[in-house]
C-alpha cells in the first residue's frame, strides 16, 4: 500500500492550520517591535502552499521508493524473519529503503490477514519499521535546501527522458526529495515573522507541558496518517527557533501513537489475526511513549550529548533553529531504539496479551472457502499481488484435491448425501476461482512492466484454464455420478480400480501444474508431459476392458457410456493440465494451445 494524501484529509488539514493561524493572531496585530503589521495572507498562503508541497513531495519519494524496492520486500521480508531479531531487522532495513512505517505496517498486516505470517513474526517486524523510519528524521534534519530546486530539475529530467520503469521511479523519487525541502523551506518563510510576534510565542510556551505536545503530535498524525509528515513540520518549526527540545520530543512522541491510526484503519474488514497484529503496533508504540514519558528531560539531555553544535549565537531563537532540528532527528532515532531493545525481547508478552483481549472464536477455527492471500494492500506493488495469487491458487490446488479425494473415496454406487456435498464443494471452488480473478483484473489497473504483464497474462491464463476444469469436472465427472444414482448402476470393481488409478495420474498432473507456478518448482511442468504415456495406457487397458466385457443388454450400454465419459473428462483434465504447464515451460502461451 502507498501513502496517499485523500482530497478531504487535505482541506481538514487546511483548515486546521488555518483556523490555528486566525485564532493565535488577530489580523490587525503589530509586532512587538513596532514594524508593519504582519502580512496574514501572504503567510498563512506560504504556509498552506508549502505544506501541500510537502505533503505532495513525500507522497512522491515513498511511492518512487516502493515502486523500486516493493517487489524485494516480500523476499526479504520472508527470509529474514526466521526469529525476532531477524524479524526486527527486516522490519528496520524494510522501512529505512521505502521511507515509511505505515507503508511496512499496511503490509505486514496483510500478511497476516492473510496468513502469510505469524504474530510473532509480525510483531517483530512493526518494532523494528519504528526504528527504520527515524531515518527521514535524520534525512529532513540536514539543511539543503539549495540543492531542492537541483533535485527536482534532475528527479523531472529523468523521469521525462527516461524509458525503463526502474529509471522514471528513481526520477519520481529525487522529485519527491526535492519538493519535500521546497515545502519546507517555504512553511519556514511563512512562519519566519511570527518569530517576533509575542502571542503567537506565547501560545508556543503551553506546548513545553508533554501531555500537551504528545496530544497535539497524535493529532496531527492521525489526520495526515503519516508520522514523517509530522516529524518534517516538527524539525520546520525548531528550524525558526519556535520548539525547544523537549517540546520537539513530546510532539514526536504524539506522531509515534499516532501513526497507529493507519495500521488499525488498515484492519478494517480483515480478520481477528490482523486486528491482533495492529494491537500489537498500538500496545508497542504507547508503552514505548510511557517508558520515557518522566524521563524527557534525560533523553533531551542524551540526544544534546550525541549531537554536534550548530553554532553558538547571542540570541537563544538562532542557537534552538541551529541545534534543536537535528537534536530532536536524534532524541527521535534513541527513543524508538531503546523501546525496541527493551520490547523485543518481551514479544511473546505482547502475542500472549493480544490473545487475551482478542480471543480466538470458534468461527476461526472452521475451514473457509474464501481468499487468505488476496489482500487489495498488495495492488500497488504487482510482485507481491502476483505473489499472493500464486499461494491463493496453491490453496485452491488442495482444496481440488479434497474434492477428486472424495470421488475416489465415495465410488459407486454414488449416494445422494456425496452428490449433494460434492455439488456444494464445486459451487464453492467456482466462486473461489471467480474471486482470484477478480482481484487479477484489479492488479492489471496498475502500471506494469514488460516482465510483469507476461506474468499477469500466464496468471489471467491459469485461471481461466481452471475454470474450464470445473466445467469438465461439473459437465464429465459429476453428470457421471449423477447417472449412476439415478439409474442405480453398477461398475465392475475392475473398472472401478481402473477409473480411479487414471484418477489420481490425472490429480498428481493437475497438482504438477499447479505448483509449476513456484519458480522453485518450475520443473514439476515436465513431469505433467511424462505422465502422458502412462495415463495414455491406463485408458486403453480401460478400453479394452469395456470392449471385452460390453453386452447388447440396454443396462449395459448405459454403463458404458458412463463409463466413457468419465474416461473422456479425465482426459480432458489431463489436457487442461498440460496447458498450464506450457504456460511454464515458454513463460507466455497462447489459452487455446493443447
Amino acid at each position: 500500500m502507498q501513502i496517499q494524501i485523500r482530497p478531504f484529509k487535505t482541506l481538514l488539514l487546511l483548515l486546521l492550520w488555518s483556523s490555528l493561524a486566525f485564532a493565535v493572531v488577530p489580523e490587525t496585530a503589530i509586532p512587538s517591535s513596532g514594524k508593519a503589521a504582519l502580512n496574514w495572507y501572504e503567510m498563512i498562503l506560504q504556509l498552506l502552499g508549502g505544506l501541500a508541497i510537502f505533503l505532495f513531495g513525500l507522497d512522491l519519494m515513498v511511492k518512487g521508493l516502493l515502486s523500486i524496492a516493493g517487489g524485494r520486500m516480500k523476499t526479504l521480508l520472508a527470509t529474514l524473519t526466521t526469529n525476532r531479531v531477524m524479524g526486527a531487522l527486516s522490519g528496520t532495513l524494510v522501512t529505512a529503503i521505502i521511507q515509511s512505517s505505515s507503508v511496512t505496517s499496511v503490509l505486514v498486516i496483510g500478511f497476516v490477514a492473510s496468513g502469510m505470517m505469524t504474530l510473532m513474526q509480525a510483531g517483530s517486524i512493526i518494532m523494528g519499521a519504528n526504528l527504520g523510519t527515524t531515518i527521514t528524521a535524520q534525512i529532513v534534519a540536514f539543511k539543503i535546501y539549495n540543492l531542492a530546486l537541483i533535485m527536482v530539475f534532475a528527479g523531472f529530467l529523468i523521469q521525462f527522458i527516461s524509458e525503463t520503469h526502474v529509471r522514471k521511479n528513481i526520477g519520481q523519487l529525487l522529485l519527491g526529495l526535492g519538493l519535500l525541502f521546497i515545502g519546507m523551506n517555504l512553511m519556514g518563510e511563512g512562519m519566519s515573522p511570527l518569530k517576533h510576534y509575542e502571542p503567537f510565542l506565547e501560545t508556543l510556551k503551553e506546548l513545553d507541558h508533554p501531555l500537551f505536545g504528545i496530544l497535539i503530535g497524535l493529532a496531527f498524525t492521525a489526520l495526515v496518517q503519516s508520522s514523517s509528515a509530522t516529524i518534517g513540520i516538527i524539525i520546520v518549526m525548531a528550524n525558526q527557533g519556535f520548539l525547544t527540545l523537549p517540546t520537539g520530543i513530546a510532539l514526536s512522541m504524539g506522531a509515534d501513537i499516532g501513526t497507529c491510526i493507519t495500521a488499525i484503519l488498515a484492519t478494517i474488514g480483515q480478520s481477528r489475526d490482523a486486528i491482533r497484529a495492529a494491537l500489537i503496533h498500538v500496545m508497542f508504540n504507547v508503552f514505548g511513549v510511557l517508558l520515557w514519558l518522566p524521563f524527557i528531560g534525560t533523553l533531551a539531555a542524551l540526544a544534546i550529548y550525541i549531537s554536534p553544535e550548530g553554532g553558538s549565537h547571542l540570541n537563544e531563537m538562532a542557537n534552538l533553529a541551529a541545534d534543536t532540528p537535528r537534536e530532536i532527528a536524534n532524541a527521535n532515532t534513541l527513543f524508538k531504539l531503546s523501546a525496541l531493545i527493551l520490547f523485543l525481547p518481551l514479544l511473546t508478552g505482547f502475542v500472549w496479551l493480544t490473545y487475551r483481549l482478542l480471543p480466538i472464536l470458534d468461527d476461526e477455527k472452521q475451514q473457509s472457502f474464501d481468499p487468505k492471500y488476496l489482500d487489495d494492500n498488495f495492488l500497488q506493488t504487482p510482485q507481491l499481488a502476483f505473489g499472493a495469487v500464486i499461494m491463493e491458487l496453491n490453496v485452491f490446488r488442495e482444496k481440488l484435491n479434497n474434492l477428486f479425494q472424495h470421488f475416489i473415496n465415495n465410488n459407486y454406487p454414488v449416494q445422494l448425501n456425496a452428490l449433494k456435498f460434492e455439488e456444494k464443494v464445486l459451487r464453492q471452488l467456482r466462486q473461489y476461482q471467480h474471486q482470484i480473478l477478480i482481484y487479477l483484473s484489479k492488479v492489471s489497473r496498475a502500471d506494469l512492466d514488460e516482465k510483469q504483464q507476461q506474468k499477469y497474462v500466464e496468471l489471467i491464463s491459469v485461471v481461466n484454464i481452471l475454470e474450464s476444469v470445473m466445467e469438465t469436472i461439473e459437465n464429465g465427472l459429476l453428470d457421471a455420478r449423477h447417472q449412476t444414482f439415478e439409474y442405480q448402476l453398477k461398475v465392475s470393481p475392475t473398472m472401478q480400480e481402473l477409473m480411479g488409478n487414471i484418477t489420481k495420474e490425472v490429480v498428481k498432473s493437475l497438482n504438477n501444474a499447479l505448483m509449476a507456478l513456484d519458480d522453485q518448482q518450475k520443473e514439476k511442468a515436465l513431469e505433467v508431459f511424462s505422465a502422458k504415456s502412462a495415463i495414455d495406457e491406463m485408458i486403453q487397458i480401460a478400453l479394452k476392458h469395456q470392449v471385452k466385457h460390453i453386452q447388447s443388454d440396454e443396462s449395459r450400454l448405459v454403463i458404458f457410456r458412463m463409463e466413457m465419459q468419465i474416461v473422456d473428462a479425465l482426459k480432458r483434465l489431463h489436457t487442461l493440465a498440460k496447458r498450464i504447464a506450457r504456460l511454464q515451460n515458454k513463460g507466455l502461451s497462447s489459452p487455446a494451445q493443447t
